[in-house]
C-alpha cells in the first residue's frame, strides 16, 4: 500500500495511510478468513444440506459478532512500531469503511432488492424448507430481529438509505488509498456514519424497545446477538469514526493554514 500522503502532499502528516501491515495486517486475514468462511463454507453448507439451517445461524451471528469488530485492530501498534494519532485514526477509519461498505453493498442491497418477493413468504423462523435454503444468510439475521424478513417498511426505507450510502463508503476508501482527495474522503466519513448512527440506533434499538422487543425471536441469540450484537458496531464505532473523520479535518485545515502563512511571509 502506497504512503498516499507522501505521495500527493510532502511533509504533511496526514495521509500516511499504510494498513495492514505486521501483526495487524494478521489479524486482518484472520478476521476475514472467518468471515468469509460463514459466507461460502456456512452458507453453501445450509444450501447443499451439509449443515442444518439452526443452530448454523447461531453459530454464525456469534463469530460474525467478533469478526465485525475487525477495525478496532487499528489502533494495536505493531512491536516496536510507534504511529502517530492521525495514522491509527486514517487507518480505523479506512477499514471501517471498507468493511462497512462492503456490508452495505454486498449484504443490505440484495435484501433491500429480495425482500418483497422472497424473504417475506418464509413461512419460519426456526427453519427453513429445502426450497427456501439459498436464502440462510439473510434469515440468519431475520431470524433474531424478524422485521427484516417480515413486511415492515420502517426497517426496509432504512436499510435502504444504508445500501445506498456502501459505494460511498468504497469511493471514500478509494480516495484515502490513492491519496487523492483527502478532505472529501473524511467528509464522506463522517456525514455517512454519522446517518448510520443515528439510523441504527433509532430504528434498530429504541424501536424495539418502544414496540416491547415484539419483533424479537430465536432466544438469548436472537436477542443478544443478533438484534443487540449484530447492530453494535454501527452504534459504537460510526459515531467513533464521525469523531475521528471530523477531527482529522480539524487538524488538517490548521495544517494548511499554518503552511500557508508561513509561505506568505
Amino acid at each position: 500500500m502506497p504512503k498516499a500522503g507522501l505521495v500527493s502532499d510532502p511533509g504533511s502528516a496526514f495521509g500516511l495511510l499504510e494498513p495492514c501491515q505486521g501483526r495487524r495486517g494478521q489479524w486482518y486475514f484472520l478476521l476475514t478468513f472467518v468471515l468469509a468462511f460463514w459466507a461460502i463454507a456456512g452458507w453453501g453448507g445450509v444450501i447443499l444440506g451439509v449443515f442444518p439451517p439452526h443452530p448454523t445461524d447461531d453459530y454464525c451471528a456469534i463469530f460474525t459478532f467478533f469478526c465485525l469488530w475487525m477495525p478496532v485492530v487499528a489502533f494495536w501498534d505493531n512491536p516496536g512500531e510507534k504511529r502517530t494519532w492521525q495514522q491509527r485514526s486514517e487507518e480505523f477509519i479506512f477499514v471501517w469503511l471498507l468493511e462497512s461498505g462492503l456490508a452495505q453493498c454486498l449484504w443490505e442491497l440484495p435484501f433491500v432488492l429480495i425482500k418483497s418477493t422472497y424473504l417475506h413468504p418464509i413461512k419460519s423462523t426456526e427453519t427453513l424448507t429445502d426450497d427456501e435454503r439459498w436464502l440462510w444468510g439473510f434469515w440468519m439475521y431475520g431470524s433474531g430481529d424478524t422485521r427484516y424478513m417480515r413486511f415492515h417498511p420502517e426497517t426496509h426505507a432504512t436499510e435502504t438509505m444504508l445500501a445506498i450510502s456502501g459505494p460511498l463508503e468504497l469511493w471514500a476508501v478509494y480516495l484515502l488509498a490513492t491519496g487523492q482527495r483527502y478532505k472529501t474522503a473524511l467528509v464522506i466519513a463522517a456525514l455517512t456514519h454519522w446517518g448510520f448512527f443515528w439510523a441504527n440506533t433509532s430504528v434498530i434499538y429504541i424501536a424495539e424497545y418502544y414496540a416491547g422487543y415484539q419483533w424479537v425471536a430465536d432466544g438469548w441469540v436472537g436477542f443478544w446477538v443478533k438484534l443487540g450484537g449484530l447492530n453494535l458496531h454501527w452504534s459504537t464505532l460510526s459515531p467513533l469514526c464521525t469523531a475521528l473523520a471530523l477531527q482529522l479535518l480539524v487538524h488538517r485545515a490548521r495544517e494548511e493554514g499554518q503552511r500557508m502563512s508561513s509561505k506568505s511571509k
